[in-house]
């Protein structure tokens, strides 16, 4: 084992692709809708290689587990600390959302438990309603995790075990992780905690562990046949990782339930293939040990910890140009040349040195560089020795400064928790009302304003509903079609308007997601005594059920308006259903979706073409009239700001003020 190359260049391919398959969904999620499966990738690489040093070591005399954890924390906490540090004290100026919870996310990085504080902190890392800055560090945290146990593991089952039973147990490991992952997969939740959470997501993990074992092996038996199907299977392999990150949705059950074992499996073969003696296809080798792939590699931790939050801090600084597609370009350019300049920069100056020379040796080596004087000498004080010690005050106390004000809440979180307190009040007094008769008679509601008011009524009079069903979607692709209901005229300047119709809100039911949630105050105002039914996730399949309930206690309105495209797709069933309880003499609003999620266009498409099959029922387009308005959305690009909301109001009264007319 020990004539074995210490490195292998096409190792650092390998870490190449992983890393341009994370940055590329990062950037672009729905081109690459794949592209998580990179971290996989990595896994299966970190997994390999920790287990064959370790191997190597028991094989020469014994494991020294404190060598081992000083240098996993050589490699891993200069480049870390560096980017905590110079990103925290960059959101500090930034500001605004940037800060949410920026104190749990410090100090899940400073002791490696990313991924377990942002589960218990309802985290979703892929539908976040507040920029999360090292969102990335879950990953981290689940190997440093491994880190910290498997060599102790190892030791313990070679002591007791043979080696080809002991590689039969981490097999067993990663079988039961990734079981555990696909028994924790549900369709109706956010996927984050099964993804995040070290014992589910350890596998990639364990199956770089037994190709540690199955190499070790091979390395002994050049002749086992298994060589001739690496050296075969192994293009295919890499060609399904390209491909899975082209095509494997996150949303998919296919994903939890199997995909992504499938796709560490697929990583083993190619790792495999790389350090095997007489394995590795000569081509495979030659693409990945390419010098620009290699450089790339050596460097893909600091990419890997350096894009992420330069991703987040640009997209909040140019939001408004980000969103309607004017500053992708610039934004996207100067997240790989930060990125790349960074990483480089780090590899060089912070990450190399430590590794190399040591703790001291590293100090020793900034100090002859900050004072370049002979030893024992005494001289004026150096720029350097100034410039390093102050940027080292500056960014601990920025990052301090920014731990120590950091809100608990985005302000989008704040709008939706707002919306769901007027939702419980609004219930009560709905059920009070019902245990009294109706002595007023309906009154008429004077049209929604042309042009948005300063401030919503905090007090509006609206009938609002408890909600009781939170979800997830399942959701599709396909190309959009334009909705029926006409957009432009919120757009108009108020001169141009024609007042609109009143229209009387104990007409109207209004069942929606977050975004209507977030738009509850403004909806209220604009639509007094509605019955709005709102919550967070909230798909369309949960319709029908809520309209049964509605139906089956005489509460459910003339005009229904359902606004749940966020969230979910529409099938002709679910629509069907929704119809059979709605019946043909009410009148249905469907408000389509607007957001960088996959499902997006597929859904609208589907409530145009309901709106087809169905006379009573007509769309209001939301996705047209706020796509001319992005500058009205929150940080998250989806939920709408107090103005969005007052947009959205309008729209969604506009379409009941049709809809009534149409009884």
């Amino acid at each position: 084992m020990s004539s074995r190359p210490a490195h292998i260049p096409a190792l650092d391919g390998v870490r190449a692709v992983a890393i341009l398959m994370v940055v590329a969904f990062h950037l672009a999620p729905l081109a690459v809708p794949g592209g998580f499966i990179g971290v996989d990738v990595f896994f299966v690489l970190s997994g390999y290689l920790i287990t064959a040093g370790l191997l190597r070591e028991h094989a020469g005399g014994g494991v020294s587990f404190r060598a081992f954890w000083e240098r996993r924390i050589r490699r891993l906490l200069p480049a870390l600390a560096l980017v905590v540090l110079a990103c925290t004290s960059a959101a500090l100026v930034v500001g605004g959302d940037l800060l949410v919870d920026v104190d749990r996310q410090v100090l899940g990085a400073a002791t490696f438990s990313s991924n377990w504080l942002a589960i218990t902190g309802g985290d979703s890392y892929f539908a976040a309603l507040a920029p999360q800055l090292f969102a990335n560090l879950w990953s981290l945290a689940v190997e440093e995790q491994f880190y910290l146990v498997w060599p102790l593991l190892l030791v313990a089952l070679l002591a007791v075990l043979r080696r080809r039973w002991a590689a039969g147990a981490a097999a067993a490991i990663a079988g039961l992780s990734a079981g555990a992952m696909a028994l924790g997969f549900r369709a109706d939740a956010d996927p984050t905690a099964v993804y995040y959470a070290t014992h589910t997501h350890v596998f990639g993990l364990m199956v770089g562990a037994v190709v540690a074992f199955v190499a070790a092996r091979w390395t002994w038996a050049p002749a086992s046949r298994g060589i001739g199907w690496v050296r075969r299977g192994a293009p295919w392999a890499l060609g399904a990782l390209l491909l899975a990150a082209a095509a494997l949705p996150w949303e998919s059950a296919v994903t939890y339930r199997g995909g992504l074992l499938a796709v560490s499996v697929a990583a083993a073969v190619v790792v495999l293939a790389l350090v095997t003696p007489g394995a590795a296809p000569g081509l495979l080798v030659r693409a990945l040990a390419t010098p620009p792939a290699v450089w790339v590699g050596r460097r893909s931790y600091g990419m890997y910890l350096w894009h992420w939050p330069i991703l987040v801090l640009l997209t909040q600084m140019f939001a408004p140009q980000y969103r309607d597609g004017s500053g992708v370009p610039f934004v996207w350019t100067t997240t790989i040349v930060l990125t790349v300049a960074l990483s480089a920069a780090s590899y060089r100056w912070v990450e190399r040195p430590v590794v190399e020379l040591g703790w001291r040796g590293a100090a020793r080596a900034l100090r002859a560089w900050a004072l370049p004087v002979a030893p024992g000498e005494r001289g004026p004080l150096h720029p350097r020795a100034v410039a390093v010690a102050a940027g080292l005050v500056v960014t601990v106390s920025m990052t301090t400064a920014a731990a120590a004000i950091a809100p608990r809440e985005s302000a989008t979180e704040r709008q939706i928790l707002a919306g769901q307190a007027l939702v419980i009040e609004g219930d009560e007094e709905d059920e009070e009302s019902d245990e009294r008769p109706a002595t007023e008679p309906p009154t008429t509601v004077p049209p929604a304003p042309s042009s948005p008011p300063a401030a919503p009524d905090p007090t509006p009079e609206a009938v609002v509903a408890v909600p009781e069903a939170e979800a997830t979607p399942s959701p599709q692709a396909s190309p959009p079609e334009a909705p029926s209901v006409d957009a432009a005229a919120p757009d108009a300047p108020a001169a141009e308007q024609e007042p609109a119709a009143p229209v009387d809100g104990r007409q109207v039911t209004v069942i929606g997601d977050s975004v209507t949630l977030a738009s509850a105050a403004a909806l209220a105002e604009a639509l007094p005594k509605a019955r709005i039914d709102a919550d967070v996730a909230r798909p369309m399949a949960d319709a029908p059920a809520l309209l049964k309930k509605l139906e089956r206690k005489g509460k459910l309105r003339d005009v229904v308006v359902l606004s749940l495209a966020t969230n979910s797709t529409l099938t002709d069933k679910q629509m069907d259903d929704v119809m059979s309880v709605v019946g043909p003499e009410r009148q249905v609003v469907l408000v389509n979706g607007f957001a960088e999620r996959r499902w997006i266009r597929g859904t609208n498409k589907e409530l145009a073409r309901a709106a087809e099959r169905y006379p009573n029922v007509a769309v209001a387009d939301w996705a047209g009239t706020i796509k001319k308005h992005t500058d009205e959305l929150a940080g998250d690009g989806i939920h709408p700001s107090e103005a969005g909301a007052r947009r959205y109001a309008r729209l969604v009264h506009d379409a009941c003020v049709e809809a009534a007319a149409r009884l």
